[in-house]
């Protein structure tokens, strides 16, 4: 047996234990060799604060872990890996979020939750995040502002104050947001509501959100410009079916951020064998029983006490009035286990069946996890000689993944005001695979071009709403679907994601100077989420000394504002940097 202690971000064992070679202490393991997207490099976890235009060595986050090699007398290698499971970081959703309680003035009903926004302002922050933790289109930000709403709805229309709100679970209670923001001055002044709201809905809502909050509640200032069935784009637009009745539920609502991350106890599993034929194909059979890399954010109501809260739905117009406006809705209500209500004060009107006495406000609290999943996948690669371009290298990864979790929208849910209900974490299994070739050409130049796809075996595309009837009729604010985590926005539809979907790439490689002691690199990558989206990193590396080396790099984003490159198309930049190595 020998020992060796290493000094550095990466081993501080090093010992051989009989045939076996173990390296054991914070280290990155890299099995994929994709160009630009991780496959089969599963087993560290990698800061995209800035997406993928890092190289890897640089933005793979080394972890704990204990590395055991052995060479068999076949020729083949055996690779056993126990490590320290973490998440990959983005900017917007890391472990820098604040996670105290939100909560607005519950009496003067003033927005304290203004700079709540996580990594604001970050070039890197992609849609899908910010529709988490965004400052003016974050649900974390936003509920605490629709609380405040809520309150002002619940004493506007209760006949409470701010001090002490009204349940609206009685006359005007069975309108919508969307059919009073969708009539004028003239058809709401004929209505039983408050004189206060009996002027243009969508004037009046979008006058109180503007002035009050900084979440994207509304930006309809009149009902001509209310837009619920085509293309909605603020939060009260997307609950249009929402009745003032479920406001009760949400009056003084607050929000957290929490963390439920594996502990010290957890560890990832990793398996390889590796190996050569006689015909020069290497391959290589691996498997892995990790967290899934991904963090998993789950939603769920919770009172003070730390306890649950269920989401009930009554579909009847009990207690409500019965009205037109409430056809394709439902009063929710926070329920506990002994069947106390919470959100607005006041005892429920008669009609709201199995609710006893009010709880206070409620909280919804955003949880991030990771989740178990297991991998199953091999790669391979082959040189092949032909006599017009010589060698030929064919390579090619393939990852099965069972119970990886994907968000699963939900607008009919959303439309009614079930935030928990409308946006769930689900597990699913995916297949993923890339397909490459690589040449070299002008003596020293490689090409690599490759396929990539990403097939969701899960996918999601229902056109049911809420309480399972059809969604004829009903705009788009209905229907079940896979929402695309990287772009999913209020500002597109939440946008659906795609159910195989693929990417192409082509990578350029060459040495120069006069002892080739320099190299440039060429990468570009499209995808075709939308109408397609593109990224294309253009590196040098320049050797000053045999220590030092200086790196300049440019990249650049375009293509459809919905896709995972092109909503970055401001975020194209240059980068110069320099590198010493001991």
């Amino acid at each position: 047996m020998t020992l060796k202690l290493l000094i550095g971000q990466c081993a501080l064992i090093d010992t051989e234990i009989a045939d076996w070679s173990v390296r054991a202490g914070k280290q990155q393991v890299v099995w994929g060799t994709a160009d630009g997207l991780k496959l089969l490099d599963t087993i560290n976890p990698t800061d995209f604060s800035e997406l993928a235009q890092n190289q890897f060595e640089d933005s793979r986050i080394p972890v704990w872990m204990v590395n055991a090699e052995k060479d068999l007398e076949s020729g083949g290698n055996f690779q056993l890996i126990v490590s320290q499971p973490k998440e990959n970081i983005f900017a917007g959703l890391n472990r820098g979020i604040d996670t105290g309680v939100r909560q607005n003035n519950a009496f003067t009903l003033v927005d304290e939750t203004t700079s709540d926004g996580t990594d604001q302002d970050h070039a890197f922050i992609l849609k899908g995040v910010d529709t988490i933790t965004g400052k003016e289109n974050g649900f974390l930000n936003g509920v605490p502002d629709l609380g405040g709403m809520a309150t002002r709805f619940s004493y506007g229309f209760g006949g409470g104050t701010p001090a002490n709100p009204q349940n609206l679970y009685g006359s005007g209670g069975g309108f919508t947001v969307g059919f009073y923001a969708g009539n004028s001055a003239a058809v709401n002044g004929t209505l039983p509501i408050p004189a206060g709201f009996q002027g243009d809905g969508a004037g009046t809502i979008n006058a109180i959100a503007t002035g009050n909050y900084d979440f994207n509640l509304s930006n309809a200032t009149a009902s001509t410009e209310w837009d619920a069935t085509v293309n909605p784009d603020s939060m009260f637009e997307y609950m249009d079916r929402t009745s003032f009745a479920t406001f009760d539920a949400f009056s003084g609502a607050k929000s957290q951020y929490a963390y439920d991350m594996p502990d010290g106890t957890d560890a990832d599993l990793a398996f390889r064998f590796k190996n050569t034929t006689d015909d020069g194909l290497n391959y290589s059979l691996n498997y892995s029983y990790n967290y899934d890399k991904n963090p998993v954010i789950k939603l769920d109501w919770y009172n003070d006490s730390g306890e649950k809260l269920n989401t009930v739905y009554d579909t009847t117009s009990a207690g409500v009035g019965a009205n037109a406006a409430f056809a394709n809705s439902a009063v929710l209500r926070l329920v506990d286990g002994s069947g106390n209500a919470y959100g607005a004060g006041g005892a429920f009107a008669a009609g709201a069946p199995g609710v006893t006495d009010n709880g206070g406000a409620a909280t919804l609290r955003f949880t991030q996890t990771m989740e178990r999943a297991s991998n199953v996948g091999g790669s391979f690669d082959m040189a092949v000689d032909t006599e017009a371009l010589g060698a030929i290298v064919l390579r090619g990864e393939a990852l099965y993944q069972k119970d990886v979790y994907s968000p699963i929208f939900n607008r009919g849910k959303l439309a009614v005001g079930d935030l928990v209900g409308a946006l769930e974490m689900t597990k699913g299994d995916r297949f993923k695979y890339v397909l490459g070739v690589d040449v070299t050409v002008l003596t020293n130049m490689l090409i690599s071009t490759q396929f990539i796809q990403d097939r969701n075996l899960d996918y999601v595309d229902s056109n049911l709403d809420f309480d399972g009837s059809s969604c004829a009729g009903k705009g788009v604010n209905c229907g079940t679907y896979t929402a695309d985590f990287a772009t999913m926005h209020m500002s597109n539809n939440f946008n659906k994601a795609e159910e195989n979907k693929n990417f192409l790439s082509l990578f350029l490689s060459k040495p120069f100077g006069d002892s080739q002691q320099h190299r440039w690199n060429n990468i570009i990558i499209f995808e075709d989420q939308g109408s397609g989206g593109y990224w294309n990193r253009l590196d040098a590396e320049f050797a000053i000394t045999d220590d030092i080396e200086a790196t300049v790099e440019w990249n650049k984003y375009w293509g459809e504002e919905n896709s995972q490159f092109g909503q970055l198309d401001k975020s194209s930049n240059v980068q110069v940097g320099f590198k010493y190595s001991f």
